[in-house]
């Protein structure tokens, strides 16, 4: 494939770090004002074309984990032609809750998510309490979620779940449900005769959901004249903080060889969201400042913004 055709395969993807305004404006995005489809974990990205095809009204965001499914996926809709589809490489959970205004989704899917069955990894699956409350949010009223599976106790637990909040309608599981537009591996296991599970929410009530992607400028903070070493940046190693729902831990440091610029490599952890990142202390010509490092391009969440402030504050000492 010629490289100007592997670019053009690619233009689907967005990259909401180099946004500057949260929630996101679809409509800026996709150039039209449109009702919003999305779908969670789309694998080889065939239901989410098969979506668009069916309904040329909507504009559709597919949401996957997976940088190999996210490529493979954009292949298939660039051959497809489709100019109402855009992906995003991102945590499904953070990614709804951050990206997406409350009222916004017209209709939510998830096709056969990993149910993690083991009790041990409960904390994995994609449904929880967080997660019905985001739901609650970003759905338009009488927006709905769709969650299909091959598992009849996870579809059970979901509806169950679904239950107890009162911004959200539900009725029961169906069981092996006619549906216009199917996976491929939904093909395959009803082929096989193997049982097909599907549990719709719809929203009846308005509710929201506390955001923590925060706007305003890159933080940094400037340091006046003073000599600073490979030493004092050094004993920043494990250097962390935590406060309740926001932590950050300096993992490793890095110097220049002339020693006017170091890197320091940072994890934050914001409620259940996790980022890797570097923050750079920068000799200029009255002292040094430090700043986010801007290749990584961290989202300004509070951990963020807290970790900049800490090491700065200890440089400062």
């Amino acid at each position: 494939m010629r490289k100007s055709t592997l670019a053009r395969c690619f233009q689907y993807e967005i990259f909401p770090r180099r946004a500057t305004r949260f929630p996101l404006s679809w409509d800026d995005i996709f150039s039209r004002s449109a009702p919003l489809f999305v779908e969670v974990g789309f694998g080889n990205g065939a239901f989410l074309i098969h979506w668009a095809r069916e309904h040329p009204e909507g504009n559709f965001v597919g949401i996957e984990i997976s940088l190999e499914s996210l490529e493979r996926a954009q292949r298939h809709i660039f051959q497809e032609g489709l100019r109402n589809i855009r992906v995003i490489h991102e945590d499904a959970r953070f990614a709804l809750r951050e990206f997406f205004a409350d009222n916004s989704i017209r209709h939510l899917m998830m096709n056969f998510p990993d149910p993690w069955p083991k009790e041990r990894h409960r904390e994995r699956r994609a449904l929880s309490s967080h997660f019905v409350h985001i739901l609650g949010a970003v759905l338009e009223r009488d927006g709905r979620f769709e969650l299909v599976t091959d598992q009849e106790w996870y579809a059970q637990q979901a509806l169950e779940l679904f239950q107890g909040f009162p911004y959200l309608a539900v009725e029961r599981v169906e069981n092996n449900p006619l549906r216009p537009v199917q996976t491929k591996y939904e093909k395959k296991w009803r082929r096989t005769g193997r049982d097909i599970f599907r549990v719709i929410a719809r929203k009846v009530q308005p509710t929201t959901v506390k955001r923590i992607i925060e706007g305003g400028t890159m933080p940094h903070i400037l340091i006046p004249d003073r000599p600073i070493t490979v030493q004092h940046i050094h004993s920043l190693e494990n250097l962390q903080k935590e406060v309740p729902n926001h932590f950050f831990i300096v993992k490793e440091s890095f110097a220049s060889p002339d020693g006017k610029k170091f890197l320091l490599l940072i994890i934050t952890r914001d409620y259940d969201y996790q980022q890797k990142f570097y923050i750079t202390v920068v000799a200029r010509q009255n002292g040094w400042i430090v700043k986010l490092e801007s290749t990584t391009q961290p989202y300004r969440t509070p951990a963020v913004k807290m970790a900049v402030q800490e090491i700065g504050r200890r440089l400062l000492a």
